[in-house]
């Protein structure tokens, strides 16, 4: 490398740090505390999941139960995008094809089980009820 080479990388990468530096203002602005659900763009609340207007400690227990146990494989917006997901081959739970599949169906998938996905037979009623509402809300 001659030194003239040098001396453009250089101002490059000066360049670079500047640019990086100017989206770095520390003028205050509104800021607010990243969250997973910033990644996939989710917009979804607790509410919306129980059905209500305020969140209720059942939509808690829903969430919590998807992100823990589901989303391994399902996504967090129910795609089968993770590489878990991927490689199991889960069905993407977005289709329109899911709104033809009754709810007993999906209560009965998520407590027995099938193919691959284990059996949450302990899940509390509320719970899989829950779930089966938080499906429906990804064809939405």
């Amino acid at each position: 490398m001659n030194r003239t080479h040098v001396t453009r990388l250089s101002v490059s990468a000066a360049l670079v740090v500047v640019v990086a530096l100017a989206g770095c203002d520390g003028s205050g602005g509104e800021r607010r505390e990243w969250a997973a659900a910033d990644h996939h763009g989710e917009q979804r609340n607790r509410a919306q999941v129980a059905g209500t207007a305020e969140p209720t400690e059942d939509a808690t227990l829903v969430e919590v139960t998807w992100r823990q146990n589901c989303a391994v494989c399902h996504g967090l917006g129910g795609k089968g995008d993770t590489q878990q997901g991927q490689m199991l081959r889960v069905p993407d739970l977005t289709r329109p094809e899911l709104a033809q599949v009754n709810d007993e169906l999906l209560v009965a998938t998520i407590r027995r089980g099938r193919n691959k996905m284990p059996a949450f037979d302990k899940l509390p009623e509320r719970v899989v009820v829950g779930l089966v509402r938080y499906l429906r809300s990804f064809a939405r």
